[in-house]
């Protein structure tokens, strides 16, 4: 069995739940290590007992023939150079979210992407989360009926300064949706079976000193009728909290609690489905492991991996149509975020 060969890009938490994931997975072995900062490099390396080679260039790294696959892991605003770079030197890409900041940017790896044939996916981790794939199948299984109403909220206490971590700033992380309620979208249009088509969002600017407003609410309608809401916020002093609603004809999901007298009948009360939940603002608690053996999984069979760039620019577009009607106090549609691309 050929063993695929990894390049990472960027060494901070995220990039050491991949390095562990790809080790546990026999198929994979990381070769190399990208950052400015050797030491950190280093220190990954000897952790994990690699045999990799340490860069502080990334261009040297993508021209080894041993790396097939790179794994983006940079502040926000520089996944597109590495990306890109990462394509035009045919390799499968996994690039974490958001890919991109700008509705140009995205355009720009997509581009890059169908023109280099390789595959990506886009680290929406919690596809792999059990609750979260329950949902997937609850919904597959009809137990909802006439789904009319999903919800998810990203709801987690980030509150420093730009200089105390860099997702503090505007220029590196973006805004709260981009920076951390991607993730809730996602998992919103991924249950709700649809495209959105109209959104319409308020943010307000608290005293956290993070250089972008900490809260946004947003509203979304999907073509067909559904309608959709999502809250993102880092203000609140709370736990870590991922929120999710099912609402349809013939049964309700809150979080871990089922209403389905379908499925269940003479059920009368909501139900515990007993699992993990995705609970937890520790990226060693995501799991990892099941996105990296999807990857493998459909580079060996051909197959189109699962949320894959152009599957979250969709994502990212409705981000950016809710930083842009939060901007400017009014209704946008998705359709005017792909204007001028």
């Amino acid at each position: 069995m050929d063993t695929f060969g990894v390049g990472m890009i960027g060494c901070g938490s995220v990039a050491e739940e991949y390095i562990k994931a790809f080790g546990q997975d026999e198929r994979s072995e990381v070769r190399a290590l990208v950052t400015p900062d050797p030491g950190e490099a280093e220190r990954y390396r000897d952790r994990y007992e690699l045999k990799c080679a340490i860069e502080t260039d990334a261009a040297v790294m993508l021209q080894r023939k041993d790396v097939d696959i790179v794994v983006v892991c940079t502040p926000h605003n520089t996944h597109t150079e590495y990306a890109v770079a990462a394509a035009e030197a045919g390799k499968h890409t996994i690039i974490e979210k958001p890919v991109a900041l700008t509705p140009k940017d995205v355009q720009r790896q997509r581009q890059a992407v169908k023109k280099a044939g390789v595959k990506t996916l886009v680290g929406f981790v919690l596809h792999w989360n059990p609750l979260l794939i329950s949902i997937d199948r609850l919904i597959s299984q009809g137990a909802f009926g006439r789904i009319f109403m999903v919800e998810v909220d990203y709801m987690h206490r980030i509150w420093l300064t730009p200089e105390q971590k860099w997702y503090g700033s505007r220029e590196q992380s973006g805004t709260a949706i981009l920076t951390g309620g991607c993730h809730a979208v996602d998992a919103l249009r991924w249950f709700a079976r649809g495209e959105v088509e109209h959104v319409s969002a308020y943010q307000v600017k608290t005293e956290n000193p993070i250089e972008y407003p900490g809260t946004i609410s947003v509203n979304l309608k999907f073509a067909g009728g559904m309608i959709g809401r999502s809250t993102t916020t880092f203000d609140a002093r709370m736990p870590y909290r991922f929120n999710i609603g099912i609402y349809g004809t013939e049964g309700t999901l809150r979080n871990d609690e089922l209403f389905a007298p379908k499925l269940f009948p003479g059920q009368n009360n909501f139900m515990k489905i007993p699992c993990i939940l995705p609970d937890s603002a520790d990226v060693a608690h995501h799991p990892f492991v099941g996105e990296v053996s999807h990857f493998l999984d459909c580079i060996i069979n051909d197959e189109r991996p699962y949320p894959d760039l152009e599957d979250a620019a969709k994502t990212h577009a409705i981000c950016f149509a809710a930083d842009l009607s939060a901007e400017s106090g009014r209704p946008v549609e998705i359709s005017e975020i792909y204007r001028g691309l």
